[in-house]
């Protein structure tokens, strides 16, 4: 802090302490780690490297001033948001975001060089600094190296003397900085994102002369906002001179500077060759207002100038330095003397940072020092913010080894001598390697902040000091020294008491603990004092208001006093801050839950005493915390019982009167609140009496029981627990406590009954109904202690508990799962009964009955003797086990005698008699190994079949166990039969019986014994149909099981056929017995019974028969006979047998054999045989076999055929139909084998082909063969030739008709053989008048040469060849010849449609008209006329034939009105 008296205004400050960093060992350049006698060596030392680098500077150093070399610098942004701090080559950068605290960047130079100045571009947060050898830098906030600009990118040999920012722009891409070098030249420098830079020069057109600037300049300051730049220089180049000047320069938006006042002044601004004891680096400044200027020289000599804004004079201001004690000073020789750095603190203010270490304020215009007690620091660099007055900053270095206190006070003035040393303690200059720096900021501040600060830095003599300076109130500082305090007994006498804000008095004895029991209630009476001046009267009756916090406040320290007495009471005397602490605010119902549950049941007994009101509402709550292990005895006073207790509380104060219960009452609900101000006084007002009902004490004694035994398993706090419930009223749990003592009486068993105790839980044991409760005390009971079990626990729990279900209702299980409906009323005894005979317990069965039976009256086993027999017969039927019938019957002996009591009443005899029946049954069953349960009797009668697979197995293993039995034995076996039906199963037939009995003596091969058996017994016949299937059935048997055809069985079978020799059936047997074992063999084929039992079709051996021999299938009637023996005696199965021995036969080449059965087949109509009847037909010649025959099979393939095959069948049947048609010509002309000719060549016959062969050719090569290359291509054109005069070229198959007959043999053969003789005949004239049945419809007979056309006709329309139209006219002349009638003429029309050119028709008309001579011909001609003329105009549109069979049709349907059938050989 800093003040003055008199009318000076005081400066106040607060200093703050922000980043300390070391200097790096490598950050400092050699010149300044070395002693100055380096600059001393002899030449020799300048012959190395590093010699030459000296002597290079020492010459540049010759011709300029030696530069000043700082090793520590400031660079503060304009408005103070960025600082960078340059300790040698390293630039540290700090923000105002973090208080300077760490840095936010670090730039190190790889070179070692220091940084001369710099200027900040706030707006883009980019520094630039100017090291020692001119160089420029722009570096990033963050410590990135944007680029660098060296004297030889400037263009210039002058020193730069210093760097200016442009700070205006803030959305520019670019940002742009001034440079001003020694000759008074401006260079803009404009640097972009992309790291490029652009370098303007001035024009220096602009200064008036050179020798105008400074040749020297030492120091300059630039005014941004008049734009002046202040210089301080020499005029002479070599600047010996201690004269110098300060200029005044204005900056010209061209960068132009103009000269506009100067002044001379003494001082020294360079270094003396051989003067090593300046003391500062030369600086001037402007002041913030620009009203003065202050130079500093190298000797510490301050100067301070007075700047006229309006004339622009500068002029020496007349400064006269004085004390506080009003004694004049030198100037120059006391205060402005020995400053090693200074600033402007405002704009008359300085701040001096003298050599001694002490930072000073002096007011130039008063002349005073505004600080008494100066801070020191250590060789201090000074910077201020440009923008805002009051706010600078001071980097001070000092040696690592130095202990510093970081109050001024404390530091020594002799250990801060580290400036600019003399020359005879140069030698001692510190390390800097081992040297820190560490940046300090001093803001102004106000009188309240400043009295803030000091309490807020626990300074608080210092703000006491300050407050009674400037009137302030004390209550602040007493605060802050109460709070930082221990907040003992004394701490409150000498601070709290002394507050005058009594909110905050009480709030602090509301809110705070004291270190100590003694100290808390202190606290706690000073704040019940306090409030006492709040009590209720008539002055103080306001409703809301601030007396009333603190009546709510004395209920809180009323709470937290009686919660004090209680946490020592808890605590055995024991006081503890934090525990407290956490006490007195903590809900008291889960304080009392956490006693409860660390089991400490004496402090929850005393929290229950001193907080009853408040613990009642949950009261069932905390006692149920308390561990499940502790037992209940412990806490037994704690228990709730039917009424409250009486509770006891202290004496009402004051504040807890019905007003304040109102008022709490209107409150808003604040739990936090709540629980410090209601005190039991105002908990017992609010809530009453308030005490659980006995239903819910009732259900908690329930859930705690339940939830002891579900937690710990101890079932005796249970019983204790509701015992205790019991004896204090709840007497709603006396059935309850009686099911815990059961369950206990379970759990906890005698050593003799360790197999019948159990480890149910109560939960479980609740859940359980009566009857199941009651089967729990008897599980694990053996014979041995059943009864007792029965008599000490079952029988009276039953008496007890027992309820009877009435008919038709339910009991529900406690589970809720399960129902049993019970048709009658039944006991628990009867019930455990039934079930443990689910289980086959049959000793303990017999035990509990004979001992019921014992003393039926009085054991109250059962209820009476009809109840007992009942019982023991439902329990016999639920056995299982079938080896204990001995224990069965031995039940039933128990029960009582018919004679000993009238209790056989309705069915119960019978029930008796027929139980007895079943278990001589049972043992009949179990002596022949197939044992049943009695429940199987019961239900024997609905499964008959199983019954009788029972029958059949008893004599499948009286048969396989021991062969050979006597007849004895058998006689035996049939009386237990004949037993087991009256007992057992009388719904078996017996007849059915002595079947199944004869059939097993036929399989133990007893033939003698079966005979008389299989003709009846006395009680039973047999019939003789039945024992004939017996028979075959048992010789089947022996016959299927024969390993061979020789062995025994095969005579067995026929031993057993033997006993009825004369029965048809029987005969028949044998007789498929004797055709697997002779006949078939003789075939071929040997086949064992047990293979043919595996074939499932006979089909499949008759197949095998014929496969299996060569030339078996000539056999016929063998086969056919055998297949007969085998069961294929039908109509169809003979006929496939047939075809199987047909295709067999064509398989192997006999096609005769095949064609005799395919005629009897096809005439059968066996439609299967179409595939071979198709073969055949199309086959070579066989006997028999002549064309009819052909068309008859290949007519039954088409009838029988599948859809794939329709289409070859039919183009078969046509060629056979042409072939039909040429022989029947050759008939009827006597012409034989036919041949050809091809002129000049040979005759050309087909003597070895039929004209089947040749209709069946495929390829013409074949018909040629043995002919020379010429003669084949001779016999192609001659057989073209002749295709030419039937029929047009084949244009429509897409080629011509030499390749047609090259690749269709069937063309060329026809076209070869039968065309030139058909041909032939149509020339003939005699043909003409041969006359035959008739191959048109409507006309009875046409001629030899008509057939012929229409044969040759067909042929070009099956092959799908155009015919001719002279071959068309010569049929249609054949047609209309007259006689004719109308019907032929319109034949013959319709022919005529089918001509290409239409005028040869009209001809042919014409022609008839001329030689008709009958009228009726000669119209019907003219008819045909108009109508074919007709026909051939509209036909014109029609697309195909059948469109023109329809339009003919038509047409002849309107002329004659009847209907005609049209024919077309398209």
């Amino acid at each position: 802090m800093a003040e003055s008296a008199g009318e000076v205004r005081e400066v106040l400050y607060e200093e703050r302490r922000h980043a300390s960093m070391p200097f790096s060992s490598d950050c400092l350049p050699l010149s300044l780690q070395q002693s100055n006698g380096a600059d001393k060596g002899g030449f020799l030392s300048f012959l190395s490297a590093r010699g030459v680098s000296q002597l290079k500077e020492k010459w540049i150093r010759f011709k300029n001033p030696k530069k000043m070399r700082k090793p520590l610098s400031l660079f503060i942004s304009p408005r103070g948001e960025r600082v960078a701090v340059a300790a040698g080559n390293q630039v540290t950068i700090l923000r105002k975001e973090d208080d300077y605290q760490e840095p936010c960047g670090i730039f190190t130079n790889s070179s070692l060089v220091l940084y001369a100045c710099g200027a900040w571009s706030e707006s883009h947060d980019i520094l630039g600094i100017v090291d020692d050898a001119d160089v420029i830098y722009f570096i990033k906030a963050n410590g990135e190296e944007i680029t660098r600009i060296t004297k030889r990118h400037l263009k210039i040999s002058s020193t730069v003397i210093g760097l200016l920012a442009e700070n205006d722009s803030e959305v520019q891409q670019s940002f742009f900085f001034t440079v001003l070098t020694s000759d008074g030249a401006f260079h803009h420098v404009e640097i972009s994102q992309e790291s490029s830079a652009s370098i303007f020069p001035v024009n220096k057109s602009g200064l008036a002369l050179k020798r105008q600037f400074p040749q020297n300049v030492f120091c300059f300051d630039y005014y941004p906002e008049l734009s002046l730049l202040v210089v301080v220089g020499s005029i002479t180049a070599s600047g010996k001179s201690e004269s110098c000047y300060i200029s005044l320069w204005r900056k010209h938006q061209n960068l132009v500077l103009e000269l506009i006042a100067s002044t001379q002044f003494k001082g020294l601004y360079f270094e003396r060759k051989g003067y090593a004891g300046h003391l500062a680096y030369p600086k001037v400044s402007i002041s913030p207002k620009g009203d003065y200027i202050a130079a500093l020289d190298m000797n510490g000599c301050l100067h301070i100038f007075k700047l006229d804004k309006e004339t622009y004079s500068v002029t020496n201001f007349a400064f006269q330095g004085r004390t506080n004690s009003d004694g004049p000073l030198n100037a120059c020789t006391d205060i402005l003397v020995d400053i090693v750095d200074f600033t402007w603190w405002s704009d008359h203010v300085l701040t001096l940072a003298k050599q001694s270490g002490f930072v000073a304020m002096l007011d130039i215009v008063s002349g005073l020092k505004l600080i008494e007690n100066e801070p020191v620091y250590s060789m201090p660099v000074l910077g201020r913010v440009q923008k805002f007055e009051g706010h600078i900053f001071l980097l001070e270095g000092f040696s690592s080894e130095d202990r510093f206190d970081s109050s001024n006070s404390n530091r020594r003035t002799d250990d801060l001598h580290h400036g600019e040393q003399t020359p005879e303690d140069r030698s001692n200059q510190p390390d800097i390697s081992r040297m820190r720096w560490n940046l300090v900021s001093l803001s102004e501040r106000s009188v309240p902040e400043m009295y803030k600060i000091l309490i807020g830095n626990s300074k608080h003599q210092a703000a006491l000091e300050f407050s009674d300076r400037y009137q302030l109130d004390r209550d602040e500082v007493l605060k802050s020294q109460w709070l930082c305090s221990n907040q003992g007994i004394k701490d409150l006498n000498t601070f709290l008491s002394n507050i005058k804000d009594k909110v905050f008095v009480l709030s602090e004895c509301v809110d705070k603990v004291g270190p100590s029991e003694e100290a808390v209630k202190a606290l706690l009476a000073y704040g019940l004092q306090l409030t006492n001046f709040y009590k209720f009267s008539e002055q103080n009756n306001q409703k809301f208001g601030e007396i009333w916090d603190f009546r709510l406040a004395r209920l809180q320290l009323l709470q937290f006093s009686d919660r004090l007495e209680t946490f020592l009471g808890i605590n055995m005397g024991r006081f503890s801050v934090q525990e407290y602490s956490k006490f007195r605010v903590m809900p008291i119902d889960e304080s009392a839950i956490a006693l409860a549950e660390s089991g400490k049941i004496g402090a929850l007994n005393l929290l229950f005493k001193r907080h009853p009101y408040s613990l009642a509402p949950f009261m069932l709550d905390i006692l149920a915390a308390i561990p499940e292990t502790i037992p209940v005895r412990t806490y037994v006073q704690l228990l709730p019982g039917r009424s409250p207790p009486r509770f006891f509380i202290r004496e009402e104060d004051w504040v807890e009167c019905d007003k304040m219960v109102g008022f709490i009452s209107n409150l808003p609900e604040n739990q936090d609140i709540d629980n410090q101000i209601r005190t039991e006084p105002i908990a017992k007002q609010l809530l009453g009496s308030f005490w659980p009902s006995t239903a819910e004490l009732a259900f908690w004694y329930k859930h705690r029981a339940r939830d002891i035994d579900s937690y710990s398993g101890l079932l005796d706090n249970c019983l204790s627990l509701v015992g205790f419930a019991c004896q204090k009223g709840v007497n709603e749990l006396k059935q309850f406590h009686e099911e815990i003592s059961y369950l206990h009486q379970l759990v906890y068993a005698n050593e003799n009954d360790a197999e019948i105790s159990t480890s149910m839980s109560l939960v479980a044991w609740e859940q359980l109904s009566e009857y199941e409760k009651f089967r729990t005390m008897l599980d694990g009971c053996r014979e041995e202690n059943v009864v007792e079990s029965l008599w000490n626990k079952a029988i009276p729990f039953m008496q007890k508990r027992s309820r009877r279900v009435s008919l038709a209702t339910q009991e529900q299980i406690a589970d809720g799962h399960s129902q049993v409906e019970r048709t009658r009323s039944e006991s628990f005894l009867v019930r455990w009964l039934k079930e443990i005979s689910l289980v086959n317990k049959l000793d303990v069965c017999l035990m509990v009955i004979e001992e019921g039976c014992r003393e039926l009256q009085s054991s109250g086993f059962f209820k009476d003797e009809v109840e007992v027999v009942d019982c023991a017969l439902q329990c016999l039927y639920l056995f299982t086990v079938t080896d204990r019938w001995s224990t069965m019957a031995a039940i039933l002996s128990k029960l009582p005698h018919k004679q000993d009591s009238g209790i056989f009443i309705g069915n119960l005899d019978q029930r008796c008699k027929v139980a007895e029946g079943h278990i001589e049954a049972g043992s009949l069953l179990a002596f022949y190994q197939v044992p049943k349960p009695m429940s199987y009797f019961l239900e024997a009668h609905s499964d008959e079949k199983g019954v009788k697979q029972i029958i059949r197995l008893i004599l499948s293993k009286f048969i396989r166990q021991r062969p050979g039995r006597s007849d004895n034995e058998w006689a035996d076996l049939w009386h237990d039969m004949q037993c087991l039906h009256e007992e057992a199963f009388p719904f078996l037939d017996l007849e059915y019986l002595l079947t199944e009995f004869c059939g097993g003596l036929l399989k133990a091969e007893k033939f003698s014994l079966a005979r008389s058996y299989l003709k009846g017994t006395s009680s039973v016949a047999l019939a003789t149909e039945k024992a004939e299937n017996l028979v075959i059935q048992a010789a089947r048997e022996f016959f299927f099981s024969a390993s061979s055809l020789a062995g025994s069985e095969i005579w067995k079978a026929k031993d057993c056929l033997n006993l009825f020799p004369s029965s048809r059936n029987v005969k028949a047997e044998a007789n498929f017995i004797d055709a697997l074992t002779v006949k078939l063999p003789n075939l071929g084929v040997t086949l064992l019974p047990m293979q043919f039992q595996q074939i499932k079709d006979p089909m499949e051996i008759i197949k095998m028969t014929i496969r299996n021999k060569a030339e078996a299938y000539l056999h016929v009637d063998e086969l056919i006979e055998v297949a007969k023996l085998l069961g294929l005696s039908s109509l169809d199965e003979i006929s496939g047998v047939q075809e199987a021995i047909a295709r067999e036969a064509a398989g192997t080449g006999d096609l005769q054999l095949a064609y005799d059965l395919c005629l009897v087949l096809a005439k059968r109509g066996y439609g299967i045989i179409w595939d071979l009847c198709a073969a055949i037909a199309r086959g070579p010649s066989l006997e028999n076999l002549d064309t009819s025959s052909r068309k008859q099979l290949l007519g039954f393939a088409l009838s029988h055929c599948d859809k794939e095959s329709i289409g070859e069948l039919l183009h078969e049947w046509k060629d056979l139909d042409m072939q039909v048609q040429c022989e029947t010509l050759m008939t009827l002309t006597g012409i034989d084998c036919p041949s050809f000719s091809v002129q000049g060549s040979s005759v050309f016959s087909l003597p070895d082909y039929s004209i089947q062969d040749i209709v069946d050719r495929k390829n013409s090569s074949v018909l040629v063969k043995g002919s020379s290359s010429a003669d084949k291509r001779s016999h192609l054109n001659s057989i073209k030739n002749i295709l030419s005069l039937v029929g047009k070229s084949p244009v429509v198959h897409g080629t011509d008709w030499e390749l047609l007959l090259q690749e269709n043999g069937k063309i060329l053969s026809f076209a070869a053989v039968q065309l030139p003789w058909l041909l032939e005949l149509t020339r003939k004239p005699e043909h003409r008048k041969k006359f035959t049945s008739g191959m048109i419809p409507g006309k009875q007979y046409v001629s030899v040469r008509t057939q012929v056309v229409i044969t040759i006709l067909s042929w070009l329309a099956r092959n799908d060849f155009a015919p001719r139209d002279d071959l068309i006219a010569s049929l249609v002349k054949s047609i209309i010849e007259p006689p004719v009638t109308e019907e032929e003429d319109v034949i013959g029309c319709s022919f005529l449609l089918n001509l290409v050119d239409a005028f040869s028709g009209v001809e042919l008309i014409e022609e008839q008209l001329k030689t008709r001579e009958n009228y009726l011909e000669t119209c019907s001609i003219k008819n045909v006329r108009t109508t074919y003329s007709t026909l051939h105009n509209t036909g014109v549109d029609c697309e195909g034939a059948v469109q023109r069979r329809e339009l003919l049709f038509r047409k002849f349907k309107e002329k004659n009105n009847a209907g005609t059938r049209v024919y077309s050989c398209s």
